[in-house]
């Protein structure tokens, strides 16, 4: 944003001028959002920069639309575009109050605009601004942030001190990472974007992409008149034990639904025939298994050998975890090329990323932020609250494509991260994990590249839970991970 702004400016566009564009276009936003303003009482908070200047332009076009609009500004001197708008509203002698009355207002406040950090801000929000936050947090108005809720680090989502919680997010131009990755995006609210006037010639690659079904269009492998089962992608799927065929049928499922020609699956030996009568389309082959009905690590031949016959591996759900399951990944990590997903065990198996960063194939790993802090030795707190930096460090020590879970799903890999766009707390159940890693194999197996395939089978995941909760009216509760296999198809035709 700082880049396209500068190059705007560099064109000719003067920096007020965006100021202007950007804050009454959030000013429309707000007025859409929460009705006419007339004789309510708003409470405009503005800090110093920018921020602050825009806040003074929302109150000006608040003011002019009939409210009651009090500023509270942290600084008493601006200098700038700020300066030229504070004084505006001094002419119009709107009401600006100081630190001693902000309490009193905001206790009589129907809207608050949170302008008092801006895009630049990182690390803790300490001294009376915190004061402020923590009092804006505990009014009952609703709040509306300019560009990103105060306290949160607009490049990054990190949060680490008090931080606005925001109804709504008004974002010039284009929404901030901090808006949509958490912990940031759940501080933001609802999150819309208004065009300042940046004309293309000044428009700059993003440092992170928003996934959605336009940037995927034309991604997915087509089949094509002349295919056949192995041309439309085979997979093999490495997973579940005795105790466990659950997940490996999950995965199975999964793929079929994504468009796989052909799946294979090595499952622990006593569960292979209960996996074959559950997966009547795939090809079912036991392995040898400790004593613990786990496969072991002298599974790894006859794994190496299924594995000629295929053209991507989804490697690790329930197949378990200790000596016996880290002979068995590394194994198949040094013993093929092939495209690999891990997942579950096969991450929790890995000492660390640069365990995979030697391997010549394609790795995706999908891991949650449990998962992702054992592979870090970091811990799952410490990864939620650092989610895309996490993220971006696992795909650069380990090589290879990162597929972060979480209501903001993230893709990493080397200097491309991107943001999903599609997901709900339904997905929050037992299972639905292993359906995208059957998504995620079968793209793979079809020959997308590890980043589009994660990007898509991310996308189309969530997009299958979407579309359940809005044919069946039912409650984010009621899914089971069962109920995507309808959905999936429907999902994949939106991006064809």
């Amino acid at each position: 944003m700082t880049r396209a702004d500068r190059g705007a400016q560099a064109l000719g566009i003067p920096g007020g001028v965006l100021m202007e564009r950007a804050s009454v276009g959030m000013s429309r936003a707000i007025l859409d959002s929460f009705g006419p303003l007339a004789g309510r009482r708003v409470l405009v908070a503005a800090g110093g920069g920018n921020n602050g200047g825009d806040g003074f332009v929302i109150a000006r076009e608040l003011y002019r639309a009939g409210a009651d609009v009090a500023v509270f500004a942290t600084k008493d001197e601006y200098g700038g575009d700020a300066a030229v708008n504070l004084d505006v509203l001094r002419n119009l002698a709107v009401r600006l109050v100081g630190r001693d009355a902000f309490s009193e207002e905001l206790a009589g406040a129907d809207l608050v605009v949170d302008a008092l950090l801006g895009t630049g801000f990182e690390g803790e929000v300490r001294g009376d601004l915190s004061g402020l936050i923590r009092e804006i947090n505990d009014a009952a108005a609703p709040v509306v942030a300019v560009d990103v809720p105060s306290g949160v680090n607009g490049s990054t989502g990190e949060v680490e001190g008090p931080a606005v919680r925001a109804d709504l997010t008004v974002c010039a131009h284009a929404a901030k990472v901090g808006c949509v990755v958490s912990p940031g995006g759940d501080h933001a609210g609802r999150v819309e974007v208004v065009d300042i006037g940046i004309p293309p010639e000044a428009e700059v690659e993003a440092a992170t992409t928003w996934t959605d079904a336009a940037s995927l269009r034309g991604v997915v492998p087509r089949r094509t008149g002349a295919a056949h089962k192995y041309s439309a992608g085979s997979l093999l799927i490495v997973a579940g034990s005795s105790s466990a065929t659950g997940a490996t049928v999950m995965v199975g499922r999964g793929a079929q639904r994504a468009g796989c020609g052909i799946v294979f699956v090595v499952t622990s030996e006593s569960a292979a025939h209960r996996v074959d009568a559950a997966l009547t389309e795939a090809l079912v082959s036991g392995a040898p298994e400790d004593g613990d009905g786990l496969m072991s690590g002298d599974a790894v031949e006859h794994i190496l050998g299924m594995s000629e016959r295929a053209s991507a591996i989804v490697l690790g759900p329930a197949a378990g975890v200790g000596e016996g399951g880290r002979r068995l990944v590394e194994g198949i990590l040094n013993g093929t090329d092939l495209p690999i997903l891990l997942d579950a065990d096969a991450i929790t198996n890995l000492p660390g990323p640069g365990a995979l960063a030697a391997r010549s194939g394609p790795t995706v790993i999908t891991p949650h932020a449990g998962e992702l802090g054992r592979l870090l030795g970091t811990g799952a707190k410490e990864v939620s609250a650092r989610r895309l930096s996490s993220a971006r460090r696992t795909a650069e020590e380990s090589r290879s494509c990162v597929l972060l879970k979480g209501t903001d799903t993230l893709v990493a890999e080397g200097e491309r991260v991107a943001v999903n766009s599609t997901g709900t707390h339904a997905l929050a159940t037992a299972g639905t994990g292993d359906v995208l890693s059957g998504v995620i194999g079968a793209l793979l197996s079809r020959g997308a590249d590890p980043y589009d395939a994660a990007r898509t089978g991310a996308w189309a995941h969530g997009r299958a839970a979407e579309l359940w909760l809005e044919r069946t009216g039912r409650p984010v509760e009621s899914m089971v991970a069962t109920d995507l296999f309808e959905y999936l198809p429907e999902a994949f035709a939106e991006l064809l």
